[in-house]
């Protein structure tokens, strides 16, 4: 059983992906998180403010594997883990994802 993180533990790290979700169904894939989505969000955003990225275009390639972001820990993270990720920046105001599979490009506020 997973420790809820006010009770000292990691917080709900597994997350099931592709397939229905509840009884009777088969789940064969699962995201486990080293940080969540939201924790990686908040260290990719103090990137952006250390470094001055905001109002700057960068592709996800850029993001991932870029000079800018060697020695960064999301080095080399798939597109769609990092899609994920930026969802919370996202909702919040703080960047726009645009382009389709393959030409994916962030823009943070």
């Amino acid at each position: 059983m997973v420790k809820s993180e006010k009770d000292g533990g990691g917080g709900q790290r597994a997350e099931w992906i592709g397939g229905a979700v509840g009884k009777g169904s088969e789940r064969s894939e699962a995201w486990i998180w080293w940080k969540k989505p939201d924790e990686w969000a908040e260290v990719i955003a103090g990137w952006v403010d250390k470094t001055g990225q905001k109002g700057v275009v960068l592709t996800f390639y850029e993001l991932l594997n870029g000079d800018a972001v060697k020695g960064e820990d999301w080095v080399g993270m798939e597109d769609e883990v990092l899609a994920r990720c930026l969802t919370p920046l996202v909702k919040k105001g703080k960047a726009q994802v645009f382009g389709e599979e393959g030409e994916k490009g962030v823009k943070f506020f």
